[in-house]
């Protein structure tokens, strides 16, 4: 289990550190001499009865009163090295084990608690270091055990380096898995897997990761930038900049804190001026803020597309057809499931009678959000669209939109029986041709003003009996038109 030469020199190593601890114990018995024993050992029973009860905070007082007394007794500091350990204070724990170790290199106890504590943090180098010194002092310890784990973490945490440089994030995070069992409270390894996450996509294990660093060391700057940026590309505004502003407390100068709490900032703040915008119904303006929130971050995956829908959505309204298709294009290439980005291009595509291709983009916004109801339904108006498409449009020939209110189409009716009435047309040509014009604007007029008739029309259904294709729907009932004073009623078939 061990090199050969940690067996060969086993012999020398006991004589040297003999010979150490000889010298060492002089130097405390003459050390001690000076000092009121009386008063240490209280010192330290009450300090053993504080641990007990569980007061950590008066422990380590009494215990650091003891140190001040006997500062040459490696034994203080291994029992203080317990009450950190209690802490969670890992770097001072180490620091009184290997104050210890220093004071007395025959310190059993403290050796083998350093060597797990070295694993603990990731030092497994250095674990493995200690491993080798306590089979030197007793070859059949218990907790040599260790000592193959110590070496299989070491091997992972150096290819861990190599993998990293060559962007090898999946490898490289396998290969932290296997350090990390080992070496758990690792802020440094818990580090370098959360940067994996974060380069593999995986932003809320890399979120996870940096808490519990976070946990250890709360001032571990490295953890709060990469926490931060996770949160920030999952669209956590307010969560990614506290984060950002708790790093410029410690460092003012961070240059990343600095720069991503700017961005955050831009993207916040016309985040604001387009909701306002919103609220008073001026897209002109949203549009503006939209583009902002855009160029505060070309790249984000999660803000630039939801921004770039509701631009497509400003656009549509300021009839802005082809500026809205191609933002919604742009989202669609990135996320391929964005149920809303296809939506509105349907009803963008609707809006220019483009129908068969609104039915396509409809149709996969359906496959994507099942059972979404305003899905479904634009889905049903554009089928119906399409169908009416290849018959008679009623909206059409009114000249009107199919959100037209009953006052528009009243009013459309008027204009175009006044332009296509019989009687200004001369000519039998003529005459002939403004007199199915005027039946068209009639039929249209008798659809489109009669609630029920045109709700039928609008969900593609047969209005008429026997209706379909392009054949003349024959009007039973005469359609005044008033003209100078004077009413005409006209009767068609």
């Amino acid at each position: 289990m061990f090199p050969k030469y940690v067996k060969a020199n086993c012999i020398l190593y006991k004589i040297f550190l003999y010979a150490l601890f000889i010298t060492t114990d002089i130097f405390l018995i003459a050390s001690e001499s000076t000092t009121d024993i009386h008063s240490v050992g209280k010192l330290r029973s009450s300090a053993e009865l504080a641990f007990s009860k569980g007061e950590v905070e008066q422990s380590l007082n009494l215990w650091e009163e003891v140190i001040k007394l006997e500062p040459n007794n490696d034994n203080n500091y291994y029992k203080r090295y317990r009450v950190y350990i209690r802490q969670q204070k890992l770097k001072e724990a180490l620091s009184d084990l290997s104050t210890a170790l220093r004071l007395n290199p025959m310190n059993e106890n403290a050796l083998v608690q350093r060597g797990k504590l070295h694993m603990k943090l990731g030092k497994c180098n250095e674990a493995i270091k200690d491993f080798q010194l306590l089979h030197g002092m007793k070859p059949d310890h218990k907790e040599l055990k260790r000592y193959p784990d110590a070496v299989q973490c070491d091997n992972a945490i150096e290819q861990v380096t190599k993998a990293i440089h060559n962007n090898q994030w999946s490898h490289a995070k396998d290969l932290l898995d296997n350090a990390i069992k080992y070496a758990d409270q690792s802020s440094h390894l818990l580090n370098l897997r959360s940067r994996c996450y974060y380069n593999m996509g995986e932003y809320y294990e890399s979120i996870a990761d940096t808490g519990k660093v976070l946990k250890l060391e709360s001032d571990n700057l490295e953890a709060l930038e990469l926490r931060g940026k996770a949160y920030f590309v999952i669209g956590e505004l307010d969560t990614a900049v506290s984060h950002f502003r708790k790093g410029l407390v410690f460092d003012p100068e961070h240059e990343q804190c600095k720069n991503m709490y700017r961005i955050i900032k831009k993207m916040t703040d016309s985040q604001k001026k387009y909701e306002k915008a919103i609220n008073k119904n001026d897209h002109q303006d949203a549009v503006k803020w939209l583009l902002k929130i855009i160029d505060a971050d070309k790249e984000h995956n999660t803000i630039v597309p939801k921004a770039k829908v509701n631009l497509g959505k400003s656009y549509r309204i300021l009839k802005q057809y082809k500026d809205a298709m191609n933002v919604l294009e742009d989202v669609i290439k990135v996320q391929t499931s964005n149920a809303e980005a296809f939506l509105i291009l349907g009803q963008v595509l609707m809006d220019q009678e483009e129908y068969e291709q609104a039915i396509y983009r409809l149709n996969r916004a359906r496959e994507i959000d099942q059972g979404n109801r305003e899905i479904e339904e634009e889905l049903r108006k554009a089928e119906a669209a399409l169908k009416q498409s290849k018959q008679k449009d009623y909206y059409k020939i009114l000249k009107v939109g199919r959100k037209a209110t009953e006052k528009e189409i009243k009013k459309a009716y008027r204009a175009l029986a006044l332009e296509w009435h019989p009687d200004k047309h001369k000519g039998e040509e003529e005459k002939e041709k403004a007199e199915k014009q005027f039946q068209l604007v009639a039929e249209a007029y008798e659809v489109l003003s009669d609630n029920d008739k045109r709700a039928k029309y609008d969900r593609g259904e047969d209005v008429f009996p026997n209706q379909g294709g392009d054949s003349q729907h024959q009007h039973q009932q005469p359609f005044p038109f008033r003209q100078g004073g004077q009413q005409f009623h006209f009767r068609f078939g």
